[in-house]
């Protein structure tokens, strides 16, 4: 008998996915993840092939809800439906896509904002941010790449974009053992540059090549709030990237803005940007490391009446907490003596493993050693498009601080 009749073997694929009553518990109260140490059945489980659309149920059989399920990582499942009589299918992903849009063109004015925040819109693993008639979007997980035909099929029919991009190039992909690319998956991009606006700013977004989709839409109330500040007055804009905060403070009647970043394709970008909104005059570059710029410039006297900190994450896993923690109260001591007299601290963290009273709390710590007096005034989030799941803290990653001097 040769190889090619012998029988294949039989591989035997559990029909549910059986959770422990812990487990069982968190999913009724709406929180939607599984992970693989819930999971009674999960031996037989690993037969299942990545992304699969599973039904999750009590050990005894009793429905709980329906999701995707990938055998790899630790967070095994997630969860897309309670409804036991609701299948994953074109109609589901329409259903909540153009859910998403009704709900952001209530927000804004513009076709301008993110469109699918992953769970806290309902379809875990997908991102989806609207550049006018340019869509583009992350997906993450095996089981949204599976579901992602339909998630493009929506996009077409309710928004008629010029091009989807698809930024496939985040490491959760890694994790999920999915390759990592980016491509313009429909329609052509003249450029790699797209404008978004905000209002009667407008801004060049880099797509293809740019961080996450190529713009913060999640500092849009943030970036206004700083400018209100920075009116008739200075302002430094410390982790610039490609300027949102130094250029809408420029239009809304700032003096003057000096933006310092490390990267200089992204002072090009600033530069690009000034000139786009006519600011050009006011705005003025300063490539380095952040800080070693605010050290040279608290040595050299400079002071602002607005000095906004904006820095990457400096806590990317539980593991660098620490040394995270003490890099923000670095960049508060540095900050300090930056800010004139009267004026105002802007302080910003996108480490979802730094909570709002830890960030509080050190950055405070900075403010107090400098004898100066101060007043915190405002604590904020990412604006609107981003809402926050309620079972998932981490959905809630941006916090923005504004301190106020007294002296």
């Amino acid at each position: 008998m040769t190889d090619s009749l012998l029988p294949m073997p039989v591989v035997e694929v559990p029909s549910a996915i059986r959770l422990n009553e812990q487990s069982v518990r968190k999913l009724r109260m709406g929180y939607p993840w599984v992970f693989r140490s819930e999971v009674i059945n999960a031996k037989a489980a690993d037969n299942i092939p990545p992304g699969t659309i599973v039904d999750f149920t009590r050990d005894k059989g009793e429905f709980v809800g329906r999701g995707y399920y990938n055998p790899k990582p630790q967070l095994v499942g997630r969860i897309l439906t309670l409804k036991q009589e609701e299948k994953i299918e074109k109609f589901f992903i329409h259903h909540y896509i153009e859910n998403a849009i009704v709900y952001r063109d209530k927000l804004f004015g513009q076709p301008y904002y993110r469109l699918i925040h992953a769970e806290s819109d309902g379809l875990p693993g997908l991102i989806v941010d609207r550049f006018g008639d340019v869509v583009v979007a992350q997906v993450n997980t095996v089981g949204m790449d599976k579901l992602w035909p339909h998630v493009e099929a929506a996009l077409k029919s309710l928004l008629k974009p010029r091009a989807i991009v698809l930024r496939n190039d985040s490491n959760a992909r890694e994790t999920e053992g999915l390759e990592k690319y980016v491509k313009v998956i429909h329609g052509t991009l003249d450029d790699k540059l797209v404008e978004v606006h905000d209002g009667a700013a407008k801004f060049y977004a880099n797509v293809l090549e740019g961080q996450k989709t190529g713009w913060f839409f999640d500092q849009r109330e943030n970036r206004r709030w700083v400018s209100q500040l920075t009116r008739d007055g200075s302002l430094l804009d410390v982790f610039c990237h490609t300027g949102g905060f130094g250029i809408m403070a420029a239009r809304n009647g700032a003096k003057d803005v000096t933006f310092v970043d490390s990267s200089s394709d992204a002072l090009a970008m600033v530069e690009k940007n000034a000139a786009l909104n006519d600011v050009a005059a006011k705005c003025q570059t300063t490539e380095g490391a952040a800080f070693d710029v605010m050290e040279k410039m608290a040595h050299l006297g400079r002071k602002f009446d607005v000095v906004c900190v904006d820095p990457p994450a400096f806590i990317k896993s539980r593991k660098d907490h620490g040394p995270g923690m003490k890099g923000y109260q670095k960049l508060a001591r540095l900050a300090v003596p930056l800010v004139e007299r009267a004026g105002f601290l802007f302080f910003a963290s996108c480490s979802h493993h730094a909570e709002t009273y830890e960030l509080i709390d050190t950055v405070s710590g900075a403010l107090q050693k400098s004898g100066r007096p101060y007043q915190l005034i405002k604590v904020a989030g990412a604006s609107a498009d981003h809402p926050v799941h309620p079972m998932l803290p981490e959905t809630g990653y941006l916090k923005a601080l504004t301190f106020r001097f007294l002296d």
